[in-house]
């Protein structure tokens, strides 16, 4: 059968039966228009949780990856983002109660140097280890983070926390915009942040800070926290937009179902697993567990190479610049959601339908919100412009040079000799006759 005459592939899809049990809970108990950013709200946590784990990417084989995942839950005010609130609740509490009793050391030795008298020598300052996090300056996070490795020797990841993006972007400008910057290399596992200042008051370390994050707001909040200077930098490459109040206008107010007692004991008993695949009986940490992820590469090679070709048909930077990271983010969740089946190799299929699914996803949620604005600031003077449509596509089976020439002047496009070269070595096109400027569509 002729390509060029066959059905565009359906987008791909995932159902309840694809996700392990843990997960599929709170796919089950969400109404339908929740059901996606519940599912990935608990996978956010998951990934916290699993901070032992690590895979390698089949492009990036020099360094292996941990599951850190950066959400972000959209929404109009009163649309229903509090629905994160119970999930992190529940998969996040054993932490929270390990965090709990690290801050009551942390208390009671501040309650004993406030009571000390000025001669009587204090004990060395505890090292405490804390994990969740809702809104931290600078110094604060520089210092959480160095204790992991005093105590531990390696660094763990944070789970921030936080239902209204728009107070962290308020309250605290400028210690925000120190976490701005430190969100680039929150993302992966190896990017040091150092801090290096003359203030008695700050924290001077080189530290390995890593976080999974989870930010609920609004469209508005949105604009200050990933503003043109972190689209240009990158920030909004690694996040994942997740929205809950499409056609919501004049909808009931959504109710999820409760959980029954088998699903909470599921949830409960993943939880606890993933909690003594981290520490041990002793508050020591367990050793790494690398995931083998081998099985997926091809699929993975198949889905980058998909969104290559769109590239070259489109010319569009900010599609050659989202779609790598949408793919290195949906496949981590793909490595999470594969060691919650145990690993069991009749599980890589349900992972395979995620993987595709879940970077499809990521990647229209980006091109969405910040592809128009991204390729207007990385422009060239050699090519001031991104197709509104896939210039590609307009073009007939069969065209000339002339024709294309006249579509990109038509698009203030720049002329056609850049894409004919670029089809031309992705083999998209052939020419029939050397000697003529004719080309054709070789599907």
């Amino acid at each position: 059968m002729n390509k060029a005459n066959q059905k565009p592939k359906s987008p791909p899809s995932v159902t309840a039966a694809d996700f392990p049990p843990a997960v599929r809970v709170f796919w089950d108990t969400a109404p339908e228009q929740f059901k996606v950013a519940s599912v990935l709200t608990a996978i956010d946590c998951y990934c916290a949780l699993a901070t032992r784990l690590r895979a390698m990417y089949v492009y990036d084989p020099l360094e292996p990856h941990a599951m850190l995942i950066q959400l972000l839950v959209l929404g109009e005010p009163g649309s229903g983002k509090s629905f994160t609130r119970p999930i992190v609740k529940q998969l996040m509490r054993p932490l929270k109660l390990k965090d709990l009793e690290q801050k009551r050391i942390e208390q009671a030795y501040a309650d004993l140097k406030k009571t000390a008298s000025k001669n009587k020598q204090l004990p060395e300052e505890p090292i405490t280890c804390t994990r969740n996090l809702q809104t931290i300056t600078r110094a604060k996070l520089v210092k959480r983070a160095d204790m992991f490795i005093r105590k531990y020797g390696e660094p763990l990841a944070f789970f921030f926390f936080n239902e209204e993006l728009a107070t962290m972007t308020e309250s605290n400008k400028r210690a925000f915009a120190d976490l701005n910057t430190m969100d680039r290399l929150a993302y992966d596992l190896g990017a040091e942040f150092g801090s290096d200042t003359l203030s008695d008051a700050s924290y001077n370390a080189d530290v390995d800070i890593i976080y999974c994050s989870l930010f609920c707001g609004t469209d508005n909040a949105l604009a200050e926290y990933i503003n043109k200077r972190a689209i240009e930098g990158g920030n909004c490459t690694r996040k994942v937009l997740t929205r809950i109040d499409d056609d919501v206008l004049g909808e009931d107010a959504p109710i999820f179902r409760q959980q029954t007692a088998e699903e909470r004991k599921t949830v409960s008993d993943t939880v606890n697993m993933l909690m003594e695949e981290t520490y041990t009986e002793e508050d020591t940490l367990q050793p790494v567990h690398m995931v083998n992820m081998e099985w997926i590469n091809a699929t993975v090679r198949r889905w980058c190479a998909g969104q290559r070709e769109i590239v070259i048909k489109t010319g569009s930077r900010a599609h050659n610049c989202f779609y790598k990271r949408s793919s290195v983010s949906a496949w981590r969740m793909a490595t999470l959601l594969y060691h919650l089946w145990g690993e069991k190799e009749e599980a890589q299929k349900k992972v395979i339908r995620f993987y595709r699914f879940m970077a499809q996803y990521i990647l229209d949620g980006l091109l969405n919100q910040w592809g128009k604005e991204y390729d207007q600031m990385h422009k060239h003077d050699d090519d001031d412009s991104t197709p509104k449509v896939c210039l590609f596509d307009q073009m007939p089976q069969r065209f000339s040079r002339d024709q294309l020439n006249e579509v990109c002047a038509k698009q203030g496009l720049s002329p056609g000799r850049t894409f004919l070269s670029k089809w031309r070595k992705a083999r998209l096109i052939h020419q029939p006759n050397p000697s003529e400027e004719i080309y054709e569509k070789t599907y």
